[in-house]
């Protein structure tokens, strides 16, 4: 079975996509691993670096996105998740790279994204609380089915979630293996890291519960915190201004974060704008701001630092 990590934050513009998107294409092309990246943000935004708008269009119109999974499963009508798989969805010039696939989102899955039932509050009967707990654990199970629909076509999954702990997110942490933040590292960045993993915790706590309610005790309940990577570090010259640099020491310190911290980080540089602007990782861009992060290898080694981490 694939190894699955979810990318999250509930804050946005912290490299999250950049960098999903980024690891799933060095998997693939650098390893030589079959990847298949599931985009559950409404934002679209990983799509987006893989396929321009109209191709987007045509495929969501035609063929449909995760939205059109998500409504399959609401319904109970068989998923056929291999139907909606973009395959070989990151084309450098004319030629795509190798085994990296797509699900591709869509802006209307919005709306599904506020929802989930509750395990909390009054029931008449037990009978009545284990039905509430059934129907909360099949909310949380989408992903679950979507997943094991892929069977072992893939080595990894890669999902980005939404800058949230709702319903869909909620969801990718009870499919995933381990989940990866992403974070800037300055004080408002960063600050709320403890808090986002004890709410993870809690999420994990609610589906054990609510497992057990069900009757469908076993197996994971919450992905594990694989990572901390953190990002658009800023530099002052040649080196990290001190903030930077004391905001990732502190970090690393902290309890929650121990082991956790990738050492390899990436930086604030234009480059990687004018890449996700093409539609390729920056090592495949010709601009001279793409080449000049290229050279610093900056996700292919946060990605080698990953695969160490993740397969322990």
């Amino acid at each position: 079975m694939p190894k699955v990590i979810s990318f999250i934050n509930y804050k946005g513009g912290v490299g999250k996509t950049t960098s999903a998107y980024h690891v799933a294409c060095s998997l693939a092309q650098h390893r030589r691993q079959r990847v298949l990246m599931i985009d559950i943000d409404p934002q679209t935004n990983l799509t987006f670096l893989c396929a321009e708008i109209g191709q987007w269009q045509r495929r969501r119109d035609r063929i449909g996105t995760i939205k059109d999974l998500y409504d399959r499963y609401v319904n109970g009508v068989t998923l056929d998740v291999n139907r909606f798989v973009w395959r070989d969805a990151v084309v450098i010039g004319r030629n795509p790279i190798q085994g990296l696939d797509l699900i591709p989102c869509d802006i209307d899955l919005l709306g599904e994204d506020v929802g989930g039932s509750q395990i909390v509050g009054t029931f008449p009967t037990i009978q009545a609380l284990k039905q509430n707990a059934q129907r909360y654990m099949k909310e949380m199970s989408f992903l679950n089915r979507v997943i094991a629909d892929t069977g072992d076509r893939y080595h990894w999954i890669i999902i980005d979630c939404p800058p949230n702990l709702y319903l869909m997110t909620q969801n990718a942490l009870h499919a995933s293996d381990y989940y990866v933040v992403t974070a800037i590292p300055d004080h408002l960045s960063t600050i709320g890291l403890s808090i986002l993993t004890d709410k993870v915790r809690n999420i994990g706590d609610t589906i054990s519960k609510a497992s057990t309610l069900a009757g469908q005790d076993g197996g994971r309940t919450i992905a594990e915190l694989g990572a901390i990577v953190f990002v658009k570090v800023r530099l002052g010259g040649s080196r990290i201004t001190t903030t930077h640099q004391d905001t990732m020491a502190a970090i690393s310190q902290e309890t929650f974060a121990a082991n956790k911290v990738i050492q390899k980080y990436t930086t604030e540089l234009i480059g990687y704008s004018e890449a996700a602007e093409n539609r390729v990782p920056v090592w495949e861009h010709n601009s001279d701001n793409a080449r000049r992060v290229a050279r610093n290898n900056e996700y292919p080694e946060i990605t080698r630092q990953l695969t160490l981490k993740l397969r322990r």
